[in-house]
Protein backbone atom coordinates (compact mmCIF):
# COMPACT_ATOMS: atom_id res chain seq x y z
CA UNK A 1 0.00 0.00 0.00
CA UNK A 2 2.82 2.42 0.87
CA UNK A 3 4.41 1.70 -2.51
CA UNK A 4 1.19 2.61 -4.32
CA UNK A 5 0.84 5.88 -2.40
CA UNK A 6 4.50 6.77 -3.01
CA UNK A 7 4.18 5.99 -6.72
CA UNK A 8 1.10 8.21 -7.08
CA UNK A 9 2.83 11.04 -5.19
CA UNK A 10 5.88 10.78 -7.48
CA UNK A 11 3.60 10.90 -10.55
CA UNK A 12 1.81 13.98 -9.19
CA UNK A 13 5.14 15.68 -8.39
CA UNK A 14 6.42 14.85 -11.89
CA UNK A 15 3.33 16.34 -13.48
CA UNK A 16 3.80 19.46 -11.37
CA UNK A 17 7.28 19.91 -12.78
CA UNK A 18 5.71 20.67 -16.17
CA UNK A 19 5.11 24.15 -14.68
CA UNK A 20 2.26 25.22 -16.88
CA UNK A 21 0.81 28.48 -15.58
CA UNK A 22 -2.38 26.98 -14.18
CA UNK A 23 -0.75 23.79 -12.90
CA UNK A 24 0.09 23.59 -9.21
CA UNK A 25 0.04 21.35 -6.15
CA UNK A 26 -2.39 21.70 -3.27
CA UNK A 27 -2.50 20.40 0.29
CA UNK A 28 -5.82 20.14 2.14
CA UNK A 29 -6.92 19.12 5.61
CA UNK A 30 -10.34 18.53 7.12
CA UNK A 31 -10.50 20.40 10.45
CA UNK A 32 -13.76 18.59 11.32
CA UNK A 33 -11.95 15.24 11.32
CA UNK A 34 -9.25 16.63 13.63
CA UNK A 35 -11.85 18.19 15.96
CA UNK A 36 -13.48 14.74 16.31
CA UNK A 37 -10.16 13.05 17.16
CA UNK A 38 -9.42 11.79 13.65
CA UNK A 39 -7.12 12.90 10.86
CA UNK A 40 -7.39 13.91 7.22
CA UNK A 41 -4.88 15.04 4.62
CA UNK A 42 -5.01 15.33 0.83
CA UNK A 43 -2.47 16.10 -1.88
CA UNK A 44 -3.87 17.53 -5.10
CA UNK A 45 -2.67 18.50 -8.52
CA UNK A 46 -4.52 21.05 -10.66
CA UNK A 47 -4.29 21.42 -14.41
CA UNK A 48 -6.44 23.74 -16.51
CA UNK A 49 -9.89 23.60 -14.86
CA UNK A 50 -9.44 20.14 -13.33
CA UNK A 51 -8.05 18.80 -10.08
CA UNK A 52 -7.07 15.33 -8.86
CA UNK A 53 -6.60 14.40 -5.20
CA UNK A 54 -5.07 11.53 -3.31
CA UNK A 55 -6.04 11.53 0.34
CA UNK A 56 -6.02 9.71 3.65
CA UNK A 57 -8.52 9.98 6.49
CA UNK A 58 -9.33 8.21 9.73
CA UNK A 59 -12.08 8.66 12.26
CA UNK A 60 -14.12 6.94 14.93
CA UNK A 61 -17.61 8.09 14.02
CA UNK A 62 -19.53 10.05 16.66
CA UNK A 63 -22.63 8.23 17.95
CA UNK A 64 -24.94 10.53 15.97
CA UNK A 65 -23.30 9.41 12.70
CA UNK A 66 -23.16 5.67 13.43
CA UNK A 67 -25.49 3.15 11.79
CA UNK A 68 -26.19 1.30 15.07
CA UNK A 69 -26.25 2.56 18.64
CA UNK A 70 -24.62 -0.59 20.08
CA UNK A 71 -21.63 -0.69 17.73
CA UNK A 72 -18.80 1.83 17.40
CA UNK A 73 -17.60 2.37 13.85
CA UNK A 74 -14.03 3.31 12.98
CA UNK A 75 -12.53 3.78 9.54
CA UNK A 76 -9.27 4.50 7.79
CA UNK A 77 -9.55 5.41 4.12
CA UNK A 78 -7.43 6.12 1.10
CA UNK A 79 -9.29 8.26 -1.41
CA UNK A 80 -8.97 9.40 -4.99
CA UNK A 81 -10.98 12.33 -6.32
CA UNK A 82 -11.21 13.99 -9.75
CA UNK A 83 -12.96 17.35 -10.03
CA UNK A 84 -14.04 19.61 -12.86
CA UNK A 85 -14.39 23.37 -12.24
CA UNK A 86 -17.40 24.66 -14.19
CA UNK A 87 -17.20 27.89 -16.17
CA UNK A 88 -13.53 28.33 -15.36
CA UNK A 89 -10.29 28.15 -17.28
CA UNK A 90 -8.42 27.17 -14.11
CA UNK A 91 -9.01 25.41 -10.79
CA UNK A 92 -8.18 28.36 -8.53
CA UNK A 93 -11.75 28.96 -7.33
CA UNK A 94 -15.39 28.26 -8.10
CA UNK A 95 -17.97 25.49 -8.29
CA UNK A 96 -16.72 21.94 -8.95
CA UNK A 97 -18.02 18.37 -9.14
CA UNK A 98 -16.60 14.97 -9.92
CA UNK A 99 -16.33 11.27 -9.05
CA UNK A 100 -14.59 9.86 -5.99
CA UNK A 101 -13.41 6.45 -4.80
CA UNK A 102 -12.56 5.58 -1.20
CA UNK A 103 -10.93 2.32 -0.14
CA UNK A 104 -12.09 1.85 3.45
CA UNK A 105 -10.54 -0.18 6.26
CA UNK A 106 -13.45 -0.57 8.69
CA UNK A 107 -13.52 -1.70 12.31
CA UNK A 108 -16.76 -2.40 14.17
CA UNK A 109 -16.80 -3.02 17.95
CA UNK A 110 -19.82 -3.89 20.09
CA UNK A 111 -20.38 -3.11 23.78
CA UNK A 112 -18.96 -6.56 24.74
CA UNK A 113 -15.60 -5.96 23.06
CA UNK A 114 -16.28 -8.11 19.98
CA UNK A 115 -14.47 -6.70 16.95
CA UNK A 116 -15.09 -7.22 13.24
CA UNK A 117 -12.81 -5.80 10.54
CA UNK A 118 -13.77 -5.32 6.92
CA UNK A 119 -12.50 -3.63 3.78
CA UNK A 120 -14.84 -1.82 1.44
CA UNK A 121 -14.74 0.25 -1.72
CA UNK A 122 -17.02 3.30 -1.73
CA UNK A 123 -17.83 4.98 -5.04
CA UNK A 124 -19.48 8.36 -5.25
CA UNK A 125 -19.69 11.93 -6.40
CA UNK A 126 -18.51 15.10 -4.70
CA UNK A 127 -19.45 18.72 -5.26
CA UNK A 128 -18.49 21.97 -3.62
CA UNK A 129 -17.13 25.46 -4.01
CA UNK A 130 -13.51 26.59 -3.66
CA UNK A 131 -13.14 30.08 -2.16
CA UNK A 132 -9.83 31.86 -2.74
CA UNK A 133 -10.28 34.25 0.20
CA UNK A 134 -6.71 35.54 0.44
CA UNK A 135 -5.67 36.09 -3.19
CA UNK A 136 -4.73 39.75 -2.59
CA UNK A 137 -2.74 39.10 0.59
CA UNK A 138 1.01 38.63 0.21
CA UNK A 139 1.34 36.59 3.40
CA UNK A 140 -1.80 34.43 3.04
CA UNK A 141 -1.79 34.01 -0.74
CA UNK A 142 -2.59 30.44 -1.76
CA UNK A 143 -4.80 29.65 1.25
CA UNK A 144 -8.38 28.66 0.43
CA UNK A 145 -11.56 27.21 1.95
CA UNK A 146 -13.65 24.50 0.30
CA UNK A 147 -17.08 23.49 1.66
CA UNK A 148 -18.26 20.32 -0.08
CA UNK A 149 -20.63 17.36 0.13
CA UNK A 150 -20.26 13.83 -1.18
CA UNK A 151 -22.71 11.02 -1.85
CA UNK A 152 -21.15 7.54 -1.71
CA UNK A 153 -22.36 3.99 -2.18
CA UNK A 154 -20.84 0.81 -0.73
CA UNK A 155 -19.79 -1.74 -3.33
CA UNK A 156 -20.48 -4.60 -0.84
CA UNK A 157 -23.73 -3.59 0.89
CA UNK A 158 -25.30 -5.71 3.58
CA UNK A 159 -25.22 -6.32 7.30
CA UNK A 160 -22.02 -6.75 9.31
CA UNK A 161 -21.73 -9.46 11.98
CA UNK A 162 -20.14 -8.36 15.26
CA UNK A 163 -20.00 -11.09 17.89
CA UNK A 164 -23.26 -13.00 17.51
CA UNK A 165 -25.30 -10.02 16.28
CA UNK A 166 -25.98 -8.75 12.76
CA UNK A 167 -25.94 -4.97 12.41
CA UNK A 168 -27.27 -2.90 9.56
CA UNK A 169 -24.67 -1.11 7.48
CA UNK A 170 -25.72 1.97 5.52
CA UNK A 171 -25.22 1.37 1.80
CA UNK A 172 -25.57 5.08 0.97
CA UNK A 173 -23.93 7.98 2.82
CA UNK A 174 -23.99 11.76 2.54
CA UNK A 175 -20.94 13.47 3.98
CA UNK A 176 -20.67 17.29 4.22
CA UNK A 177 -17.54 19.02 5.47
CA UNK A 178 -15.22 21.99 4.94
CA UNK A 179 -11.57 21.65 3.93
CA UNK A 180 -8.81 24.19 4.43
CA UNK A 181 -6.16 24.20 1.72
CA UNK A 182 -2.98 25.73 0.43
CA UNK A 183 -2.09 26.09 -3.26
CA UNK A 184 1.59 26.27 -4.13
Amino acid sequence: MKTIILTVLVIIASLASLKAQSNHLELEIDPLAYSLGGASGHLGYTFKNERIFLGYGQLTLPEAMQSNENVSENFKAISFKWEYFFGRDNAEKGFFAGPSADYMFLTYEDQFGNVTKDEQLNLGVRTGYKFDLFKKSKTLSGLYVTPWISATWLTKPGDVKVGDQDYERKSFNLFPTVHLGWSF
